[in-house]
């Protein structure tokens, strides 16, 4: 069930700030990391969504190839490297997501690149609560329920091809 329906009037021109979790969203096979931040524009220009757009990768940075975080940097996707347990590092972006109002207010689009199923709901029921509009990027076999949770939801692989 995918649904990457086009964007709201309102969410048209506002930012959006996407949130990847490249530990366990890597990039694609087939994929070039130095334009996965243009594939990402423009999967979103598709749908209506023409605001700035900033992309947080994090992950263990210790576990990519130093010419692929270099070609990720050079288009402007920020590296944030971060060793935890699989657990703790489900609530460190779990904390990012909800932090993230201070530094775009609504209207605003977030997009989550994961597979965060248990805390996505919680994440994507705040966000729409004070007026954001949530993205998803996900795996093929994501739940009919973590993708029910998001406004818009997007195949990551498709997203970046």
């Amino acid at each position: 069930m995918v649904n990457n329906k086009v964007a709201e009037a309102k969410f048209e021109e506002a930012a959006t700030w996407i949130c990847w979790d490249i530990e366990n969203m890597p990039i694609p096979k087939g994929c070039k990391a130095e334009e996965i931040s243009q594939k990402i524009s423009s999967s979103l220009s598709e749908l209506n969504y023409r605001g700035p757009i900033s992309i947080s990768a994090y992950g263990n940075m210790n576990h990519i190839q130093p010419s692929v975080k270099k070609a990720l940097s050079s288009t402007g996707i920020v590296l944030k490297h971060v060793t935890l347990t699989s657990r703790d590092f489900s609530s460190h972006i779990s904390d990012k997501l909800f932090g993230c109002s201070r530094n775009y207010p609504p209207p605003a689009n977030l997009m989550l690149i994961a597979r965060y199923e248990e805390a996505s709901p919680i994440i994507f029921g705040h966000w729409q609560n004070y007026g954001y509009n949530a993205l998803l990027a996900h795996p093929p076999n994501a739940s009919d329920s973590f993708l029910a949770s998001a406004n818009t939801t997007l195949l990551w692989k498709s997203l970046v091809q």
